[in-house]
């Protein structure tokens, strides 16, 4: 077991023992157990997946859209801090559609640098979150 905290700049999301943590990465997803090799290094906007006990099934893991952060990690305990987290009992399908929309329209209308910068920061979490809705949404049917 790892310990995991998953913290945002509205507080503490998740604080436990885990089995497995699937981290997103700028190079792809990164499974994260006890006694992985130390790393700090930053975060991709996505999904970050918590597996709590090695018997779980994919379909009990818990699932968080993250705008992205710093993750590190030291073999016994990995943190990861990101200034968005949203639960899956936060965000339905519906609301995570129209706020993609949203951030598709910012996307389009954003006529500079830094515009452009944050509309994609939120088009990559809206994404997130509409992909942690669907699946809250197969997991329960």
């Amino acid at each position: 077991m790892i310990h995991f905290q998953l913290v945002s700049s509205s507080g503490t999301k998740f604080d436990s023992d885990v089995y497995e943590v699937l981290v997103p990465t700028q190079a792809g997803t990164i499974a994260v157990f006890e006694d992985h090799m130390p790393v700090i290094g930053a975060a991709a906007p996505g999904v970050l997946s918590v597996r709590e006990k090695s018997s779980d099934s994919d379909d009990d893991m818990e699932h968080f859209a993250v705008s992205g952060g710093i993750v590190q990690i030291d073999g016994k305990t990995a943190r990861f801090i990101s200034d968005e987290v949203t639960t899956s009992d936060e965000v339905s399908e519906q609301e995570a559609q129209a706020a993609l929309a949203r951030a598709e329209e910012l996307m389009a209308s954003a006529d500079t640098q830094a515009l452009v910068n944050e509309a994609r920061r939120s088009l990559h979490h809206h994404i997130a979150q509409l992909h942690v809705a669907k699946l809250r949404k197969r997991h329960h049917q």
